[in-house]
């Protein structure tokens, strides 16, 4: 019969074999910092392939950038949703602001074609033809306007400045400014002038 050796078994408790594992890897990884420091003070250089980055572009928020940008918004708008009525108006007023008369009345007759009776653009395009010189144009499109709105202040202000001043039809300039103070007897030009006053 064989003799069995009475061998004594110790454990380590779980807490004890953590904390001895933690300090390993704690050692462990101050010893790659240390060795790659070393290595790196060899003076042996490697290039890594990098993906050249563009330098980033110093961004323009100058007023006009803001309107170049909401331009192209806009004619990308237009472009996706040719139907809507609103994004032609928006892209007109965009050109009128910008001072791109015949741009602009492009794209107030593309909305005009979708919405006709719509007296402000109506007015803004006759705004616009006055500026490019065709102040009969400019009469006619104040003419629509009134048609379509027959209280629309602006087209008939805008109506006698163009017959004052482009067509040298004082009478009909004054008749025009009467019909608007018929409407709005306090009526004022842009600057605050009355409209009594002007006929005066």
């Amino acid at each position: 019969m064989k003799k069995i050796e009475n061998v004594e078994v110790q454990y380590i408790k779980k807490a004890t074999a953590l904390i001895v594992a933690v300090i390993c890897l704690a050692v462990g990884f101050f010893m790659g910092v240390i060795y790659k420091s070393y290595d790196s003070d060899k003076g042996v250089s490697v290039r890594k392939m990098t993906v050249p980055q563009q330098s980033p572009q110093p961004r323009d928020t100058s007023p006009s950038a803001q309107k170049s940008a909401a331009l192209l918004r806009l004619e990308q708008d237009v472009a996706v949703n040719p139907k809507s009525a609103e994004a032609w108006a928006l892209l007109g007023h965009t050109y009128f602001d910008m001072n791109r008369y015949e741009d602009a009345i492009d794209a107030y007759k593309k909305h005009l074609e979708l919405k006709p009776g719509n007296a402000d653009v109506w007015t803004d395009m006759g705004v616009m033809y006055r500026r490019i010189r065709k102040p009969e144009e400019a009469v006619r499109c104040f003419d629509k306007a009134i048609a379509s709105n027959p209280r629309h202040e602006q087209s008939r202000f805008n109506k006698g400045v163009v017959l004052m001043h482009d067509l040298d039809k004082p009478a009909a300039a004054v008749q025009s400014w009467r019909e608007l103070l018929k409407i709005n007897p306090s009526a004022t030009t842009p600057s605050g002038q009355s409209i009594k006053e002007l006929i005066k």
